[in-house]
């Protein structure tokens, strides 16, 4: 039995992420995100003192550098791994802590877009830095509204750049896909076959973060979230002409509706069409 007096947070989370995280499709990014939680005092509390107040000031404290959607799946992951120890591993938990935590509210949707220049901007500050890898990255998520991870994940047996397909065996929503490639996209690849290496972007989350964080400084680029890359790609391509089936295609959204807050086309470019 385990002894809640002797027990800490910590040894639950390393336990959940060395046995449980490893079978997830997602196990690349959630092993990230608890190695961070471990990090924070409140993971060095033992069971007995962990309380509904300490993941309360937990979520306070982050609330002053983070957002709110992250300090939500930040106490998420602390639930899954408390509800796993009490369910799966016999530890006498009574309840669990984080129930009764507020959470911060999630907030709307952004519609964030690359403005006139910045694309530009970011090219150059991502080709002079010291991390101009990056910008093959940046390019390849406007050219593909792929997600981070789904483009860090890529690898070379599940890519034909003669078609130019990529395929998904297992997606965020559960279902396999096969993209469609821009030319510039498949060149993007191309250029990386050389490597020899299993993935075209053999890049860690933290490295792409880093170079991301380091290039909008030089850019002097602000409130932009790699993610507003995938709404640009996504915008591009419905201002190319494309149908909300063909984008589902790319974009993998199998609930068209979710488009809907992807398509704040610029009224320029739809005056263009007018005429």
């Amino acid at each position: 039995m385990v002894e809640l007096a002797t027990t800490t947070l910590a040894d639950l989370i390393e336990r959940y992420r060395d046995t449980v995280t490893p079978t997830k499709k997602s196990a690349y990014q959630e092993r990230y995100r608890l190695n961070r939680l471990l990090r924070h005092p409140v993971c060095k509390l033992t069971l007995d003192r962990l309380t509904t107040g300490a993941f309360a000031r937990y979520r306070d404290e982050r609330l002053q550098s983070v957002g709110s959607q992250q300090v939500r799946h930040d106490l998420n992951a602390f639930a899954i791994v408390l509800r796993a120890a009490r369910l799966d591993w016999d530890v006498p938990l009574l309840t669990i802590p984080l129930d009764a935590v507020r959470k911060p509210k999630i907030p709307p949707g952004r519609d964030r877009r690359l403005l006139d220049g910045e694309y530009e901007a970011l090219h150059e500050a991502a080709l002079v830095g010291e991390t101009p890898y990056i910008w093959d990255v940046i390019d390849f998520a406007i050219q593909t509204a792929m997600r981070q991870s789904e483009i860090l994940g890529l690898l070379w047996h599940r890519i034909d750049t003669e078609r130019r397909i990529a395929h998904f065996p297992d997606t965020k929503n559960g279902f396999a896909r096969d993209v469609p490639l821009t030319s510039k996209a498949a060149g993007i690849l191309i250029e990386h076959g050389a490597d020899g290496l299993a993935r075209p972007f053999p890049y860690t989350v933290r490295m792409v973060q880093w170079a991301w964080r380091r290039t909008l400084q030089r850019a002097g680029i602000g409130d932009l979230h790699f993610h507003d890359l995938r709404h640009e790609g996504i915008s591009r391509l419905f201002e190319k002409g494309l149908s909300i089936p063909e984008v589902a295609v790319v974009s993998g959204h199998r609930d068209f509706r979710m488009l809907a807050r992807y398509t704040h086309l610029r009224a320029i470019d739809v005056g263009r069409k007018l005429e």
